[in-house]
């Protein structure tokens, strides 16, 4: 699974070299948001200038004309025509429209967050909501890096599609803070004889009436995007309910042959173990030791954990990363991570005992 802050980098080169990627409009600012993240802006001057800034780089200097619902741009010689209907701008060469409005995050904040860098949480917002949007924000962030990528494959792809076999896979409706929420959590291998990647999700929760009731965009958390032949990793999906009803569940899990992600090489793992917290405001954890048993220091460490019960049912689903972070040669540690209290909850109110943790480790290849 590719890092945030690569995949951030290249947006950012692709913005600063394609004009087409600035907002623009008559008057005043406009922002080029992405799932509630703000990736740069536009200033419309009255006198006919504009400053372009694409995810907090160099302002770049230009020129803006508009002609009735048409406004055109000039960055670097470059003139782009953006239709404009007094409310955003769009144009056919690019996917993204351009708004008064900023997103909730500047893009600055998800780049240190997902970098293990020290940021500051914006005035109100919980870290559980700046986690969920900049989950968000890769999910779609991805769609938007494979249009504009070539592929990662050198050779031509199998015939067929790509099929992960799912091996297990379990749906749950837990309480959450504001009501509900459908998890869903997947066991998928490899079975076919050639590289895939996994690519995308969703999942659609109806009620008995066949009214939608919940719905899922997005794959989160998840273990590797890559798997060899033969090779395993969990998915997940979560949607908001407002009521905890029988609901009918449609997910698709997107796997492709060929794609823009580099591929990953998997870490060893030892002792996952499930410990229950002895004291009412203790948290129950799961536990990992990864090792390093080459001769050199490896950076960047991620490993998926996933609490079952004694009959292998899937409860939870959480991720950790060592992210600047290198584990030196010959060496091990251990990874820590809180299982959420309503997971905890609905384990308790169901009589479920959770026994076993099952865990995975990979770090990616500088192949792409």
């Amino acid at each position: 699974m590719k890092k945030i802050t690569a995949l951030l980098l290249a947006l950012c080169m692709l913005l600063a070299i394609t004009p087409v990627l600035a907002e623009e409009g008559p008057g005043g600012n406009w922002y080029m948001s992405l799932a509630d993240v703000t990736l740069g802006y536009i200033l419309l001057n009255e006198d006919g200038t504009a400053v372009v800034n694409i995810a907090s780089q160099e302002d770049m200097q230009g020129t803006w004309t508009g002609d009735g619902e048409t406004v055109t741009i000039t960055i670097q010689n470059q003139p782009l025509d953006f239709a404009y209907d007094g409310t955003s701008l769009s144009s056919d060469q690019f996917p993204l429209p351009l708004n008064r409005e900023e997103g909730k995050l500047p893009m600055d904040i998800i780049s240190k967050m997902m970098a293990g860098e020290e940021y500051t949480l914006p005035e109100g917002m919980t870290d559980l909501e700046l986690t969920t949007i900049a989950m968000n924000f890769l999910a779609e962030y991805t769609k938007i890096m494979e249009n504009y990528s070539s592929t990662g494959s050198d050779g031509e792809a199998p015939a067929g599609p790509a099929e992960a076999t799912v091996l297990k896979e379990s749906f749950k409706i837990v309480k959450s803070y504001s009501g509900y929420t459908g998890l869903y959590i997947a066991k998928i291998k490899n079975e076919m004889d050639s590289p895939m990647f996994v690519t995308d999700g969703s999942m659609q929760l109806t009620d008995k009436d066949g009214k939608t009731v919940g719905e899922a965009k997005y794959l989160y958390p998840n273990g590797s995007m890559y798997l060899e032949p033969g090779e395993i990793t969990f998915v997940a999906m979560q949607a908001d309910l407002e009521e905890n009803i029988e609901v009918n569940v449609v997910k698709h899990v997107d796997t492709k042959f060929d794609y823009y992600r580099g591929t990953d090489f998997a870490v060893t793992v030892e002792n996952p173990t499930y410990v229950k917290g002895t004291g009412e405001y203790d948290s129950d954890t799961m536990r990992v030791t990864v090792v390093n048993n080459s001769d050199e220091p490896l950076a960047g460490i991620e490993a998926v954990l996933v609490l079952e019960d004694a009959e292998g049912e899937l409860l939870y689903i959480s991720t950790e990363s060592l992210y600047r972070y290198e584990l030196g040669p010959h060496s091990s540690l251990t990874l820590v991570s809180a299982v959420d209290n309503k997971i905890r909850d609905y384990c308790n109110e169901n009589g479920i005992e959770p026994t076993t943790v099952e865990a995975y480790a990979w770090v990616e290849n500088k192949d792409w």
